[in-house]
C-alpha cells in the first residue's frame, strides 16, 4: 500500500453524481479554480510528468509519463502513457492497483468509472473517477491519491519496483 493511502480518512458528505454518458463529468460539488490549479501544479511536480492532450478527446487536462518511466501494468494508464485526466470540474480519472482502488472507493473518495460498469472488459475495474476536492483538506487527499496512481503507472512504490510491471 502506498504511504499516502495507508491512513486514509473517510470523506464526508454525499457522493457526487456523474453524467451517465461520455465524458462522464461530475455534476455538482466541483472544485473552485484555485483548487484545480493547485492540483495541476502538484501533479506536474511528480517525477517524469508532463501535461498532454487527454485521450479520446476528453475535456480537461491529461498527464503523461515520459516513456522510460511508464513501466506500470497496461491497466495503470488511461491510454498510451497518459495515466491521469483532470476533468474541467476537478474530478480525476485514474487507475490504482485493485486493492488500493477498493480502499479509496470504500472511504468515499471515488467511484468506479461508469464505463468500467457499462463496458466490462474494455475498461479495467480499477479505473476510478476521484471526486473533485471541495476544500484544501480534500485537495491534500486528492494529491495523495494522484501520487498513488503515479506510482502504479511507474510500476513501483517508492524505490520498490513492483514484480508485475510492464515487460
Amino acid at each position: 500500500m502506498p504511504p499516502g493511502l495507508k491512513r486514509l480518512a473517510q470523506r464526508q458528505g454525499d457522493r457526487p453524481r456523474f453524467e451517465p454518458k461520455w465524458p462522464c463529468l461530475q455534476t455538482g460539488d466541483t472544485s473552485r479554480k484555485a483548487l484545480r490549479d493547485a492540483l495541476v501544479q502538484a501533479i506536474l511536480e511528480f517525477e517524469g510528468v508532463s501535461a498532454c492532450q487527454p485521450p479520446f478527446d476528453a475535456p480537461g487536462t491529461g498527464f503523461a509519463l515520459i516513456d522510460d518511466l511508464a513501466r506500470g501494468q497496461p491497466e495503470a494508464f488511461v491510454n498510451g502513457t497518459c495515466w491521469l485526466v483532470l476533468q474541467p470540474g476537478g474530478a480525476m480519472h485514474l487507475s490504482l492497483r485493485p486493492e488500493w482502488a477498493q480502499k479509496v472507493v470504500n472511504h468515499g473518495w471515488a467511484t468506479v468509472h461508469p464505463f468500467a460498469r457499462y463496458m466490462a472488459g474494455a475498461v479495467p475495474p480499477q479505473s476510478l473517477v476521484v471526486y473533485a476536492p471541495r476544500d484544501r483538506r480534500e485537495l491534500a487527499v486528492a494529491i495523495r491519491i494522484a501520487a498513488a496512481a503515479h506510482s502504479y503507472a511507474m510500476g513501483r512504490i517508492g524505490d520498490l519496483i513492483l514484480p508485475d510491471t510492464r515487460w
